[in-house]
């Protein structure tokens, strides 16, 4: 290789020398440029290989003592080692050494055969050249260029050039080193302030030196076991230290708390300076002061903060804050990322009552205290216990936030030698903690455990006294509660309330299952969610066999435990059984999501709130039979009542219903207007229903019932029923602005045996409740399908009437089929659905209801199909009877007049008196052939006057006529001279077929 400085110019002797200079000065400026030693030294290595064009360029530099040279700086060795291009020379010893010792310029051709020569590299140079860096008549190094390529020496020109550029170098890097030096004096000074004025002093002092030094050092310290790490928590090993020497790091080593420690400073390829060793050495003083100083002002402030705790204890301030000081005055002295207090549950569990600096919020944490636990062995050896690297150990407990807690310190607290509760400190390093950490932790631990003791008692006592302030309100509560239902979910309610639990649950045994009737906290109550569950499975089926509870505070450990898919953060559990006369009736399940939670107290809670549950409910049991022995005595007298009323109303309503009715077959008889036909059809019918009303109401004074005897046609019903209702539901409504929409599914039925009449009263009323419960309208939808077999265990039908009304109270739902009551006020009579519930029992049917409030009701009517009559011979015709003689006598001149013309379309002659004294006087016997009687009458009744005419004419046949026909017994009203009765209202059939029945028996 051949430099443009080694060839003469062609052209001109001046112009290579003026382009020499220009190139120097350029170089010169750009090597001066910095003050930097190290980037220094980089630009003068890059400006001397482009001068010369060298392979290698290496700076040397002479220790303070002026013994060796050092390698500061070398170029072209890149593909070297670290540790292949780092040298040293004694002055004198080779090249460099030579002129550094000489003062003088060396450059030897093929060295290998001088004795100043010293091989460095594993190949000799042909060419090499050695300049004295001097300043100020101060030699402090050399610049040494050596050539592999070429073996051409270096011209003189280009050697002048060189030591010229060569002293701007050394005025460059002795500018460099003095204002290195400046900064090393400015960093002793802050170092020195930062290790007397500030807390964090070695971090301060370890900024300083990385600013100085440009790399950050490394402060290593060692535990008692060996093992090394920096101040990052970093370990170190010992291949760390052999790389760092390979590289020339600087180490200072000293002792730290007793305990080896180091001072590292690593810069590959740096050059080190002995002023850059002083002041890594002075550091570590200082470090070492700082370490003295922290220790005195942790000692002075830990007996303040003991103090300060004994002075906590006597103000007896509030437990919470008594524990938050607790662990700020630990804070001041141990520098801890998180601490906890843990008192002790029982024998295997430990509670948290305290924490300081935890990432996560939390209220209910255990740890598990029994055999292989790390409390366990705080409380054998009863003192505290380091952890370097809790990660590493196995029985490390998986709680919120352990997972990012390393160093550990475990207290135990021990009050008269019992440990009462757990202090733990951590860091979330490894290694964080001293020794001295250690003893001021046991130090403290044995201070506050008094006070930390006497919070733990005062927290069971608020405990006691807020379980028996819960138990007290729930026995006040119990005392209002008339429903089993709402008895379990108070319970259930007010256990979750008040404790927080996780899932709180009552089941009670219902055939041989075990049935969730009430759930508060994670979950709510639903029967898909909590299907029935056979007695003899998990936790609840032990309790239920051995009728007694049971407690599992970690569920994993308990073989019995069987979970829940909803429920999976449950830790533990605890079941009562709720006993009702001395037999298991239910079991109160507790679910927590902390392991360890039940205590005795908890238990003591829930078994007592199960006996009070047991005894209200057996009460209630007891109170439920009285209140249906009542139920049934108050029915019995209302019926009595209504039947009395009944007697009382039956007559004027049956003498009402027989002159409409009788007018209206009469008309039919005598009127062929297809156009009044149907009108007349429809009058008869509702006549002929209100007979059967009337009928059923008188029915309720009597214990015995008609059974219904004819084929019946559900569908049919309902259409008649709407049709019935029609003048209500679309015409009143509609008058009102208000529209009902009806609405029918009806499906193809069989035919039932029932009573006709009554089932149309049965829809009618429940049609008629549906558009009461609708007052600004809306839709009724009637629906009728098969039943399926079990719900009646037979064949049967099934009739629903729906409405979008109002809905229906639950608190009411039983006591609306009572008699009377009512809740339309003066509007409402209180007999409509108690006579919907009497048809229904007297077809041996069921009535169901589905309403809430607000979401319209439906009532569902199930009735049996029953066996079909037998076909009845088809009767012959009723013969036509002679001309008779008839008396009429009834006090209603309606229903006289009814009867009598009734009688003359038959053929017969009829004669009719108002009452029983002015026509009997005249009676004289063989004149009438029958006499037709009213029972009820002003004056002579109608027994009275069967008695009359039977003394004066015994030939002559008696037919008694009332509404009360039903209450009368046959066999009573023979022996009184009574041939026959006609109930009222009657029909002409009805009259035409009694007469011939006494005709025919007259023969």
């Amino acid at each position: 290789m051949t430099h443009w400085l080694d060839s003469p110019n062609p052209s001109t002797g001046t112009s290579g020398i003026t382009s020499s200079i220009a190139t120097i000065l350029a170089l010169s400026k750009t090597v001066l440029s910095s003050l930097d030693l190290a980037d220094v030294l980089r630009r003068v290595l890059v400006a001397t290989r482009e001068l010369t064009g060298a392979d290698v360029v290496s700076i040397w530099l002479l220790d303070e003592r002026g013994e060796w040279l050092t390698s500061a700086a070398t170029l072209g060795l890149e593909e070297c080692k670290e540790q292949d291009r780092n040298f040293r020379l004694r002055v004198g010893e080779g090249v460099a050494g030579w002129a550094v010792a000489n003062r003088q310029v060396l450059q030897l051709i093929d060295p290998a055969n001088d004795p100043r020569y010293v091989q460095q590299l594993d190949r000799h140079p042909p060419v090499t050249l050695a300049i004295p860096l001097i300043v100020r008549e101060h030699c402090f190094g050399a610049l040494s260029l050596s050539r592999f390529e070429l073996s051409a020496p270096f011209s003189q020109e280009l050697i002048e050039t060189i030591s010229i550029f060569a002293d701007q170098a050394a005025i460059a890097i002795d500018n460099a080193n003095t204002a290195q030096a400046l900064r090393r004096s400015t960093a002793r000074e802050r170092i020195l302030a930062a290790s007397v004025t500030t807390d964090d002093a070695e971090t301060r002092i370890l900024q300083e030196l990385a600013t100085v030094l440009g790399t950050t050092p490394h402060l290593i310290t060692s535990i008692a076991n060996g093992a090394m790490f920096d101040h990052t928590g970093y370990p170190i090993s010992e291949s760390d230290f052999a790389r760092w020497r390979r590289e020339g790091a600087l180490i200072v080593d000293f002792r730290l708390d007793g305990l080896p420690a180091w001072l590292v400073v690593d810069k590959p390829g740096h050059y080190w300076s002995q002023d850059d060793a002083d002041l890594l050495a002075f550091a570590v003083g200082q470090i070492m002061y700082a370490r003295r100083r922290a220790y005195e002002q942790r000692s002075h402030t830990r007996a303040e903060a003991l103090n300060h705790l004994v002075t906590l204890i006597n103000a007896r301030i509030d437990q919470v804050s008594v524990l938050d000081h607790i662990l700020a005055e630990l804070h001041r002295f141990i520098n801890f990322d998180s601490a906890c207090i843990f008192v002790v549950l029982n024998e295997e569990y430990v509670r948290l009552i305290a924490q300081r600096g935890l990432r996560s919020s939390f209220d209910q944490v255990t740890l598990f205290a029994g055999e292989g636990s790390l409390i366990n062995e705080l409380r054998r050896l009863g003192t505290a216990i380091y952890e370097p690297d809790v990660q590493r150990l196995p029985n490390w407990q998986k709680v919120p936030d352990s997972d990012i807690i390393r160093s550990w310190i475990g207290v135990p607290l021990r009050v008269n030698q019992t440990t009462v509760g757990v202090l733990t400190i951590d860091k979330w390093t490894p290694n964080a903690f001293t020794a001295e950490d250690v003893a001021t932790a046991q130090m403290f631990g044995e201070q506050v455990a008094v006070v930390i003791n006497n919070v733990r008692l005062l927290r069971e006592a608020q405990e006691r006294a807020r379980q028996f302030q819960v138990l007290q309100q729930f026995s006040v509560q119990i005392g209002t509660i008339r429903e089993i239902d709402r008895l379990l979910d108070e319970a259930a309610r007010l256990l979750h309330q008040s404790f927080g639990y996780y899932q709180v649950l009552i089941g009670v045994i219902e055939d041989d299952h075990l049935v969730i009737q009430s759930a508060a906290g994670h979950l709510r109550k639903d029967p898909q969610t909590f299907p029935p569950t056979p007695l003899n499975i998990g936790i609840s089926g032990w309790v239920i066999t051995h009728a007694k509870p049971a407690i599992a505070n970690d569920v994993a450990r308990d073989d019995r435990y069987i979970g829940h898919p909803s429920l999976l953060a449950t830790a533990a559990e605890m079941v009562v059984p709720i006993l009702v006369d001395e037999r298991v009736f239910g079991v109160i399940i507790i679910e927590s999501a902390v392991k360890g939670i039940f205590g005795q107290g908890d238990l003591e809670l829930v078994m007592a709130m199960a006996h009070l549950i047991g005894v209200t409910i057996a009460n209630l049991r007891h109170d439920a039979e009285l209140q249906r022995v009542r139920d049934q005595l108050i029915e019995r007298d209302r019926l009595r009542a209504l039947g009395e009323l009944s007697s009382g109303v039956a007559h004027d309503f049956n003498n009402l219903l027989a002159s409409i009715l009788g007018h209206a077959q009469l008309l039919l008889v005598e009127n062929h207007d297809p156009g009044l036909e149907e009108g007349l059809r429809a009058i008869e019918l509702a006549a002929l229903d209100g007979t059967a009303t009337v009928r059923r109401l008188q029915g309720f004074a009597r214990s015995s019932r008609s059974t219904p005897n004819s084929a019946v046609d559900v569908n049919q019903i309902v259409e008649e029923s709407l049709a019935l209702t029609r003048p209500l539901w679309r015409d009143e409504s509609q008058s009102r602005g208000v529209v009902v929409h009806i609405r029918t599914d009806l499906t193809p039925l069989p035919s039932i045996i029932g009573d006709a009449p009554a089932l149309r009263e049965l829809v009618i009323n429940l049609i008629l409740n549906a558009i009461d419960a609708m007052p600004e309208g809306g839709t009724i939808t009637l629906r009728t399908a098969l039943a399926p077999l079990k719900r009646l265990g037979e064949a049967a039908v099934i009739l629903e009437v729906s409405d979008t009304g109002v809905g229906i109270d639950p608190s009411i739902q039983e006591q609306i089929f009572a008699p009377f009551f009512s809740t339309k006020g003066t509007r409402g009579t209180g007999m409509g659905l108690a006579i919907v519930r009497s048809v229904v029992q007297q077809h041996q049917g069921r009535i169901e209801l589905e309403s809430a409030p607000g979401a319209g009701a439906c009532f569902r009517i199930l009735l049996p199909v029953g066996t079909p009559p037998q076909s009845e011979a088809v009767q012959p015709k009723t013969p036509e009877t002679p001309s008779l003689n008839i008396l009429v006598i009834d006090d209603e001149e309606a229903v006289r007049n009814v009867l009598v013309r009734m009688l003359q379309r038959l053929g017969h002659q009829v004669d009719s008196a108002g009452s029983g004294e002015s026509t009997l006087s005249q009676f004289v016997a063989g004149r009438y052939d029958l006499v037709c009687t009213d029972l009820g009458m002003p004056g002579m009744s109608g027994w009275e006057v069967a008695a009359q005419v039977r003394r004066v004419d015994p030939a002559a046949r008696v037919v008694l006529v009332t509404g009360w026909s039903e209450q009368i017994d046959p066999d009573e009203a023979r022996g009184r001279g009574i041939d026959a009765i006609l109930a009222k209202p009657f029909t002409i059939q009805q009259v035409r077929s009694l007469l011939a029945s006494i005709l025919s028996d007259r023969r």
